[in-house]
């Protein structure tokens, strides 16, 4: 399977310098949460009391979300700034750590019920690290765990606009091909990101000890909100997988 090696003139996203704005825009971003989160929390039943690690917690919206559902919930990230903001907005018996990428080495093994990943694998450029990460998953998720992997849809909404955020085109995707999504603020957040196909999730997960359940892949419907493209294109990819 083909991947590549970021190039000099690519850069990727400062998380650190976006913390702060990035929490305000996820916190109003319609179409994350009605097509997104919403659809999310559908494999998270039951999740009262249940143990919950968000692998990529960035300022922690999603945690705080969890945790208000009664949910015992642990958040982790690479970015400092993101878990100082986290901690900044902390409502509820949240857990936030930063991490360095893969590194759960400091949570017992066979310890979550459930994890989710929003937006992180397609940040990595290489499989090597996706499955370092994905490894790092399976030993702290209990047995029959689920892991719960949310991404942009690039296979069918490469090039689309949606409310929150749009798709640059990008021509011959490719695994590990470099990809750039737009948050719709002023000014714009460009995210830097990396194209990876069904077929590379399938293979890694499968190599990570993991097993695909279903994947969902949700459009908007009736006329209540002034959606662009979500009606048409499906703005995200959920992945369930049972380990």
């Amino acid at each position: 399977m083909k991947s590549i090696a970021l190039i000099e003139s690519e850069q990727n996203t400062d998380y650190n310098n976006i913390a702060q704005r990035y929490d305000i825009l996820e916190k109003n971003a319609v179409t994350l949460w009605r097509l997104g989160y919403d659809y999310l929390l559908r494999y998270l039943s039951p999740i009262r009391n249940k143990s919950i690690l968000d692998y990529g917690c960035g300022s922690g919206t999603f945690c705080r979300f969890l945790s208000k559902s009664k949910a015992i919930v642990t958040g982790v990230d690479i970015s400092e700034n993101m878990i100082k903001v986290a901690k900044e907005s902390h409502t509820g018996d949240i857990a936030y750590y930063q991490i360095t990428s893969g590194n759960l080495d400091f949570l017992p093994e066979n310890t979550f019920d459930f994890v989710v990943s929003n937006f992180v694998f397609c940040t990595i450029s290489t499989r090597q690290e996706i499955i370092k990460i994905m490894n790092s998953i399976n030993r702290i998720l209990r047995k029959k765990g689920s892991l719960i992997i949310m991404n942009t849809n690039w296979d069918k909404s490469n090039g689309q606009e949606f409310i929150s955020f749009k798709l640059q085109y990008s021509r011959n995707l490719y695994s590990g091909k470099p990809v750039t999504a737009v948050i719709k603020t002023e000014p714009p957040i460009i995210l830097k990101d990396y194209y990876w196909s069904k077929a590379d999730y399938n293979e890694l997960l499968t190599e990570s000890g993991f097993e695909i359940q279903g994947i969902s892949e949700p459009l908007a419907t009736g006329n209540h909100i002034p959606w662009i493209a979500e009606r048409s294109y499906p703005p995200y990819q959920i992945i369930y997988v049972k380990k």
